[in-house]
């Protein structure tokens, strides 16, 4: 048959798998090439498509399935550190490779599966009146062990390992009441009596799946109850003592769908929440946000939209409106995150709910919702910043906003727990009188006017030299102002070795819109008078101008899921749009500069 395929001129099947595997390298090696440049969906993909044969190789090596998982997870999170260091990019699975040997034959230096441990049915206990024992009851079995080894520690000449097997038996003691009475028997019969999984299915009569998928839960419970025990935490029969639940029912706001830029959106809502409404265009344009734009210098990544100081920003704006604020963050300890430009300034934190969920409980009682960020956020979004409004400890949920769900969501303790960015922001509540007495009625108009004359010169500043924020990590970097217009422009006229990102750019626009029409909004409302106020109005004009253009770029590439790629027309199109976009904005930031100059000359 393949002669005859290749005397008609058809390809054989050897032909096509060749061609099949040609069009797989070449979609990892793009995938890579994205991934290097910080594009955390395309990291993911790559995984996705590779996972399985990852674990098939870490099996063979480790002749363990759940050895073999852990150590495919540790080699997935060191494939994401370090992607960056792939100089060949077609090479990913053979480098995928190396990293799961390196990580299986390190586990089986440090003695396999068990370490230093053996499964408990491997100990030969010779000399012992095992009379007294009930071998089928675990309690009284993991009892013996551990005063045998205690007896054992006092005349052995190398106690250590006695006391070390002891400290074992003790812990799986305690921690083991943490499971059902099924899952414990499942748990038991696979680590302890060594069946298999086939074995205990017949036991049960279940099927093999479902066994491994209480194997897998079981471990999960364990390793938390763990973490409780050796942190004296609250058992869950004294938790369950204090279960209650409490969801605020938070003010109108507009459709969260039409609020593109979430972060101050999230915030308005949450002063509102507190009987403080404001103008989301005052809130823009006090934050400065209003006049924003940051741009990757590797490609139109919407990561841009998030690179800034999230700390200090939230703790600053809300200081200047008047509020004291506390935060919790951090980035979660052995898992890849997302926005590492922010994220890596945080400190790293375990995957403890009692460090989470105790915080979201204190201000939902005290009728305050949380800023928080969600990277389970709905399609089209990747990662949004939303409002946690409730909890129910029973359910153990919470709820909170959704971009794309007006009517909001629930996420599960486990989801807020192990989100690899921690991030919530909560108001203690109104500073001190004296900053209270300057908010007063009479002073309200001076207060807006300094306001007005910090956001203006804070713009200008912006636009003209970028922002001072700057990731710690060599390879991320941003162009700022003005000159994020050039980088943007850039990748569409001269095609950098990497296209444009089409996600990106309809987020990118789709934000960018709406900054500048709020930009313009806010101008029009600043209580500046005579030729400042003129040159203010605009200024305003031509950023109305600009999110006009931008609003144009929007519908050549709307904001959407889609992976593919900008053909030449639609990038020169694009580009035009970003032109006039500068122009106009350039020239509001020569009229606010302007407007700065008239008040200075009084």
């Amino acid at each position: 048959m393949k002669t005859l395929e290749a005397g008609m001129g058809i390809p054989g099947s050897e032909d096509r798998r060749s061609v099949h595997r040609g069009e797989a390298e070449e979609r990892d090696r793009s995938l890579v090439e994205r991934a290097q440049q910080g594009d955390t969906e395309a990291f993911g993909e790559l995984i996705e498509q590779h996972r399985e044969r990852a674990r098939k190789w870490a099996k063979r090596i480790t002749g363990d399935p759940h050895m073999a998982d852990d150590v495919v997870q540790d080699a997935l999170i060191r494939a994401f550190l370090h992607v960056g260091t792939l100089t060949d990019t077609s090479r990913f699975l053979p480098w995928l490779h190396r990293i799961i040997r390196n990580q299986a034959n390190m586990r089986l230096r440090r003695g396999g599966p068990y370490k230093r441990e053996q499964p408990f049915a491997t100990y030969q206990l010779s000399g012992e009146d095992s009379t007294t024992v009930d071998w089928d009851d675990l309690d009284s079995v993991l009892y013996h062990l551990s005063r045998s080894a205690a007896d054992a520690a006092a005349n052995d000449q190398d106690p250590a390992e006695h006391l070390l097997r002891k400290e074992l038996f003790e812990t799986v003691h305690a921690i083991l009441h943490c499971l059902t009475r099924k899952e414990r028997g499942i748990f038991e019969a696979y680590f302890f009596r060594q069946l298999n999984p086939e074995e205990i299915a017949d036991m049960y009569r279940m099927t093999t799946g479902s066994i491994h998928t209480y194997i897998y839960r079981s471990r999960q419970k364990l390793r938390q109850e763990h973490i409780r025990v050796s942190l004296g935490l609250p058992t869950e029969k004294e938790r369950s003592s204090l279960i209650k639940s409490k969801v605020l029912d938070l003010p109108e706001w507009p459709s969260h769908a039409q609020a593109r830029l979430s972060f101050i959106d999230r915030i308005g809502h949450m002063l509102a929440a507190m009987d403080d409404r404001r103008p989301t265009g005052e809130l823009m344009g006090v934050s400065g946000f209003a006049f924003r734009m940051h741009i990757s210098n590797k490609t139109t990544y919407a990561d841009g939209i998030y690179i800034f100081d999230w700390r200090e920003t939230f703790q600053s704006f809300m200081r200047e409106l008047g509020y004291e604020t506390s935060l919790l963050c951090g980035q979660l300890s052995g898992s890849p995150v997302p926005l590492l430009g922010v994220v890596e300034r945080f400190p790293v934190v375990l995957p403890i709910e009692e460090a989470v969920i105790p915080f979201i409980r204190k201000y939902i009682d005290l009728g305050r919702p949380l800023l928080y960020f969600d990277t389970m956020a709905l399609r089209p979004y990747v990662h949004e910043w939303s409002l946690i409004y409730g909890y129910d400890d029973e359910q153990r949920i919470v709820y909170l906003t959704d971009m794309m769900r007006p009517e909001g969501k629930t996420l599960s303790y486990e989801d807020i727990t192990e989100n690899p960015v921690r991030f919530l922001a909560a108001m203690d509540g109104k500073l001190d009188q004296d900053h209270i007495a300057s908010s007063a009625v009479h002073h309200q108009k001076e207060r807006l006017r300094r306001q007005a004359l910090k956001s203006i010169h804070d713009a200008v500043t912006f636009a003209r030299t970028g922002s001072e924020y700057r990731p710690m990590t060599s390879y991320l970097s941003y162009s700022s102002g003005l000159a994020a217009y050039d980088r943007w422009i850039q990748y569409l006229r001269f095609g950098p070795e990497i296209p444009p990102n089409r996600y990106g750019m309809g987020q990118l626009a789709y934000v960018y819109e709406e900054t500048r029409r709020y930009a313009a909004s806010y101008l029009r409302s600043v209580p500046l008078e005579g030729e400042a106020m003129r040159l203010t109005l605009l200024a305003a004009e031509a950023y109305e101008q600009a999110a006009e253009a931008l609003g144009r770029l929007s519908v050549i590439v709307p904001f959407e899921r889609s992976l593919a790629m900008l053909p030449p027309a639609l990038c020169a199109a694009s580009a035009v749009q970003l032109e006039a976009a500068k122009e106009f904005e350039a020239a509001a930031i020569g009229y606010l500069e302007q407007a700065i100059m008239n008040l200075k000359e009084k």
